[in-house]
């Protein structure tokens, strides 16, 4: 991969660089799709990262890379880089990231340990594939918000893209985690997004000020709507920083993680402040 890397820039060709977890669907495709149009070749990595899972989910998580290959051919990919776990972390490997500022003021700070993994495989994949751009899915904000914190910190040479959320006909934010669940819990996920919908709706009538009451009405809808869903947290922040909202953000993101028989998901919608704004 360094070689082939090392060639295609002395070249004068754009890289362009979308890591994934495996168990390509049709998000990873819009990822891969939009990096074919704005680079030269595109490189699809396949790494199942056990810094990022509890022990459990990261024996069950699915793997086909076979399938992967396929799908991310017929995407648009040039190069699938799927390296070893030794390749990645060879004996003795021990280094560590430091979260920036931004994250200490969420929930989600308890996954801090989780969000350590990721920034640890990612910056060694970039390191390994020195991509011009590299694409993200908006699905997971706070890993979105990290990496370019990471990037930004540390002076890569690499531009991150941020590329909308891919939702199913049941509006069901696409995720590797939906092929584990069954047909009810299907649809009791449904409502995660219904309730995401009912907290920007409120927003967009009153405002930032609204956070908190649109945020105790998402929690009530989710519960009586869909017991079945279990919530892990919910927050309403804002969409750059990821700090509590205040006079002058200009994005609201709402977020929800939930467990769904037994399985760990996560959505989020976006709400422009700045637009309602100027209606008044």
């Amino acid at each position: 991969m360094l070689k082939t890397v090392s060639s295609l820039k002395h070249s004068g060709k754009s890289i362009g660089f979308v890591p994934t977890l495996g168990a390509l669907h049709d998000g990873h495709l819009s990822l891969i799709k939009k990096a074919k149009k704005e680079n030269d070749i595109v490189v699809v990595s396949v790494f199942v990262n056990r810094l990022q899972f509890r022990k459990m989910a990261f024996l069950n998580y699915p793997r086909n890379l076979k399938g992967d290959a396929a799908i991310a051919k017929k995407a648009g990919a040039d190069i699938l880089f799927a390296p070893s776990e030794k390749q990645i972390y060879p004996n003795g490997f021990s280094a560590q990231v430091v979260l920036p500022n931004l994250f200490k003021a969420l929930k989600s700070q308890k996954l801090s340990w989780h969000y350590k993994g990721v920034l640890i495989v990612v910056m060694k994949l970039f390191n390994i594939v020195n991509p011009t751009r590299a694409y993200f899915g908006l699905k997971d904000p706070h890993q979105f918000a990290l990496i370019k914190k990471m990037v930004d910190d540390f002076n890569m040479q690499v531009k991150i893209c941020g590329c909308p959320t891919v939702r199913g006909r049941d509006r069901l934010a696409l995720s590797s985690r939906n092929a584990l669940l069954s047909g009810q819990e299907k649809k009791a996920a449904k409502a995660i997004y219904r309730a995401l919908v009912f907290a920007k709706t409120e927003m967009k009538k009153n405002g930032a000020k609204s956070a908190t009451s649109a945020l105790a009405g998402m929690k009530k809808m989710l519960k009586k709507e869909a017991p079945a869903v279990q919530l892990d947290y919910a927050e309403i922040a804002d969409a750059k920083t990821l700090e509590p909202l205040w006079g002058k953000s200009k994005e609201a993101l709402v977020f929800v993680a939930a467990f769904v028989g037994g399985k760990r998901l996560t959505d989020n919608i976006r709400l422009n402040l700045r637009q309602r704004r100027k209606q008044h």
